[in-house]
Order: C-alpha cells, then structure tokens, then sequence
C-alpha cells in the first residue's frame, strides 16, 4: 500500500511540475507602440508565455522588434501567424477598426485570443464575438482593459457593499490624456478607424462600473462636439442612470490635461483613486483615499504592479488552466453593446444642437 501511495505520489507530482512548466506559445499581430509595453516588456516577468512569431504589414516594424527582443519567426502576413502550428494564442494590436476581424480569425483558426481594447465597434461586432464564443467554447478570449486586473477593483466593491459609508449615489470618472502630436497619422485621429477620445478611453470606465454595480438597468445620456480631428470626439461626456437612483458618470478627453481619477460619492463619505494609470508605466502602489483634508487619510495601500505584467500573467493562467475562458468575452460583449448605446446618444445629441444652433451644449 505505501508503495502504491508513493508512487501515485511520485505520478501527481510529476504532473503538477508539468502543468506548471507548461508554456503559452504567443504570436503578435501588429507592431504598434503598445506592443513594447504590453507583452514584450512585460515576458521577463511572465515566464509561462515565450513569443514565438511576429508578423506587420509594414514588415521592416516587425523586424525591428524581432531583432531588438529576439523573436525567433518574422512571419510575412498576419495569416501566417494564425497558421503556424508553434502559435497557440494570439495578441491582437491593431487599429481600433480590425480587431475584431482578426478575433474572429483568430478563434476559427483555434487561437487564444488577447486583444487591444476596445475589441470591438458597436452591436455588430458584438453579435460576431457573442456567436464566435459559443462556436469555440474551449478557448480564451480576453480584451485588454489593464486596469480590470489590479485588486483596487475588487476593494472598491468590498467598500460599496460593506455599507460602512452608507449607499453609494454617485459615481465621478475623469480620463484625460493629451494627444501628443494631436494623434497625428494615428489611427485615434480617423474616424473609421475607430479613432475618438471615448472608444480609446471610454472602455476602463464601462468595465469598471461593470464590475461594480453592472450595466443592466441603465440609461445612457452622452455629449460631444465631435470637433476633434476627421468629426472625432475630443472631448466626451457621458453618464449612466439607475432605477435606483444611482449615477456613473464619465468625462474622456484627448485634450485636457492629464488625470485618471474614480471619486465615489457615499452617503457620509467621498472615496477616492486617484492616479489609477500609474501602474501603467512600470511598478507603481496605488492608494484607495478618503476624500478629506489630510493627504495621508487612506483606506487601503495595494504593493507596487504593473498593469500589462498583471494581465499577461491572467492570460497566461487562463490559457495554461482553462476553466471558464469565455465568461470575460460575454462581458466584453455587453460593453461593446452599452458602448454603441452611448455613441449614438451623443451622436443624436450634438446633431439636434447642430440643428438648432446650440454648438456648446452640454447633455
């Protein structure tokens, strides 16, 4: 009997150090600046992901990185890379307009997939995702909304349910980024590329709020001058009403000085995250602050992360260990859904200001 118990031992060991050596073989679409940070900066910190091919239409990019990270296969198409048999998944970073094309390529050819945010455009590429889901049910689908994989998340719900600070009314969301070189020959500035303050920003605000209260049951109002370059918004406004009463609202901005900030405003208190982009450049501690007069008021300290190590390392996991690799894609789903709702708003609202002359209205 010991003999058999060690050596079922010997066997599961073996097994676990096998699940754990294990590595996700990742191919790159796209040699975007992003690419740097989000995966290729951030491998050394997430040895179960090795990056086996690179493919751009421009291929002297793709050589580039190649050469400067050592990628092992420049591939001559992005179809190559969904082709070879040494690529189990995918990261997809290209313009806003073809990531869910080379989703859905990607899913059919068999691929984990990893996609810059926002992965869709509106209801259609939603309808897409949701069928692809359910056709491919044991892959991963994963949009790249960094922020949704740091624990502030997870302790600012915990805070909204404890009731410790009473019901939450209302939510403040500010991200405003500066274009730099005004988005020039950048996709952000080309309105059928997807360009536009709110479907580059909006994202982080609609998984948040996601994860913190849903999106079901809500009514959208938005506004924008859509006078940014090529009619895109460089400016947007947008909110979500409850039945409840409560209120999410979100100002996106390439034009406005910098700052990433969540403020929730409670019954007997106001809570705040300020700088919640931080982590985004390397490793950085957030703080989850109560909005009072001393600065070294907070209510909980997180270590220093990284955003783009925290989300590979997700992806990897989920690749590696797959138990329910669809249920973010049903999410990303509803966004893109919520996210075409509140275009439309805005779109309606700055038309009818047009009409009447009202050019600097707000919703």
């Amino acid at each position: 009997m010991q003999c058999t118990i060690s050596a079922w031992l010997i066997v599961a060991d073996s097994y676990m150090n096998e699940l754990n050596n294990k590595t996700c073989r990742l191919g790159i679409l796209g040699s975007a600046a992003i690419v740097g940070r989000a995966i290729l900066d951030a491998i050394p910190y997430v040895p179960q992901v090795e990056v086996t091919a690179i493919a751009n239409r421009t291929r002297s990019k793709a050589l580039h990185l190649a050469h400067r990270y050592s990628i092992p296969h420049v591939l001559y198409s992005l179809e190559e890379i969904l082709e070879h048999p040494h690529v189990d998944a995918v990261y997809i970073a290209l313009s806003n307009d073809l990531h869910m094309e080379w989703v859905l390529s990607a899913l059919e050819a068999g691929k984990h997939v990893l996609v810059e945010k926002p992965a869709g455009l509106g209801k259609e590429d939603a309808e897409q995702l949701a069928s692809a889901l359910k056709q491919s049910p044991s892959l991963v689908f994963m949009e790249g909304v960094i922020t949704a994989h740091h624990p502030w998340q997870s302790a600012l719900k915990a805070i909204v349910h404890s009731g410790q600070y009473g019901l939450l009314h209302r939510t403040e969301t500010r991200i405003s980024i500066p274009a730099p070189n005004g988005h020039r020959d950048n996709y952000r500035s080309v309105k059928l590329k997807g360009g536009g303050c709110f479907n580059d920003l909006g994202c982080y605000w609609l998984q948040w709020i996601q994860q913190l209260v849903g999106l079901n049951g809500s009514q959208a109002s938005a506004f924008s001058n859509f006078d940014g370059p090529d009619g895109c918004d460089w400016t947007f406004n947008a909110k979500l009403r409850y039945g409840n009463g409560f209120e999410a609202s979100v100002l996106t901005s390439f034009e406005l000085p910098y700052k990433a900030m969540h403020k929730l405003h409670f019954e007997r208190a106001t809570v705040v995250v300020p700088n919640f982009f931080r982590p985004l450049t390397g490793f950085y501690s957030l703080k989850i602050r109560l909005n009072v007069s001393n600065p070294h008021t907070y209510l909980k300290q997180f270590e220093p992360m990284n955003y783009y190590v925290n989300q590979l390392q997700t992806f990897a996991k989920r690749c590696l260990h797959p138990d329910d690799g669809q249920a973010e894609g049903y999410l990303s789903v509803e966004r893109m859904i919520m996210h075409q709702t509140i275009m439309e708003c805005a779109q309606q609202h700055a038309t009818m200001n047009h009409e009447t002359g009202n050019e600097g209205g707000h919703y």
